[in-house]
């Protein structure tokens, strides 16, 4: 078998599965080329899924939903000698947007048609893989009440975002890279692989996926006034310019926090932590089918 697709019926494709299905069918059909389609029915089984499709010597294994849905299936193709691809379907999609995938289904499946492939890095934190971004504070804690909101979409999104900055409180953590050590307050940090968290907010612009290296985002607290006379600069690639922004790169970073079971994000999917959060990079190690 060529490719198997593996679908969340729950990610933002749920109300056009069939249509998608009937899509796949026919353009892979019309090229000759060999295809499997599996749904997964609980967190966790699409890991499940792409590592049988490894073993089985499946060349091309696509994740049909959101940037959860990719890092599960990426964590399963992950070192190996099979390839990922993506068919977008989630409600920000910023690994694919970074990669410049298309967002139109039709579109997507020509990209995997065409067979193009690089090698990229990949993170981790505290042993878990991102291919994104992970991170703590605001963005962390925003996705926490995301998921538990039940509406998806940028709307949302940006509700629950002017909700929680009103009770949000910046907290302070100590930052140990490899020549330096440090303590600060932060409004947010966002190791990134990528450069977007998603709809087109770059949070990390000059990130490279084959660079060997990860970009670690600073957003020092800030005033109401600064944020609305900068928000724009997430979506124009201009954030480095925000005075209470910082970034530098590394390949290990070490975040020790003051609490002992804060909200982090790995590739936008919340996870209650631990004090302290080790973060590394993991160079050349996944196959991406990309235009």
């Amino acid at each position: 078998m060529e490719t198997l697709f593996i679908v969340n019926p729950v990610s933002g494709i749920r109300k056009n599965i069939m249509r998608l299905t009937e899509l796949i069918e026919s353009k892979y059909k019309a090229a000759g080329r060999t295809h499997q389609i599996q749904y997964t029915r609980y967190a966790g089984q699409a890991t499940k899924l792409a590592k049988e499709a490894v073993r089985a010597g499946t060349e091309l294994i696509v994740a049909v939903g959101g940037d959860g849905t990719m890092n599960e299936v990426a964590r399963g193709v992950v070192h190996s000698g099979s390839a990922l691809g993506l068919i977008p379907g989630g409600s920000g999609n910023g690994f694919a947007r970074s990669l410049g995938i298309p967002l139109k289904h039709k579109d997507a499946l020509d990209v995997l048609l065409a067979g193009n492939y690089k090698c990229i890095d990949a993170g981790k934190i505290n042993g878990h893989y991102f291919f994104g971004v992970c991170g703590l504070g605001f963005d962390a804690e925003i996705g926490a009440s995301f998921q538990s909101f039940g509406v998806r979409g940028p709307l949302p999104y940006f509700y629950i975002g002017v909700k929680e900055y009103f009770k949000y409180h910046p907290e302070n953590v100590r930052l140990v890279s490899a020549d330096k050590e440090w303590q600060t307050d932060i409004f947010l940090i966002t190791v990134a692989n990528t450069q977007q968290y998603g709809n087109g907010a770059y949070i990390a612009p000059q990130a490279n996926v084959q660079d060997g290296l990860l970009d670690a985002c600073i957003i020092s607290p800030f005033t109401l006034p600064q944020i609305l006379g900068n928000l724009h600069r997430l979506f124009n690639k201009t954030v480095d310019r925000f005075a209470a922004y910082s970034s530098f790169r590394c390949k290990e970073l070490t975040i020790i926090r003051q609490r002992e079971d804060g909200w982090f994000h790995i590739d936008g999917e919340p996870r209650k932590g631990v004090k302290e959060l080790k973060i590394k990079v993991v160079p050349e190690c996944l196959n991406v089918c990309i235009p």
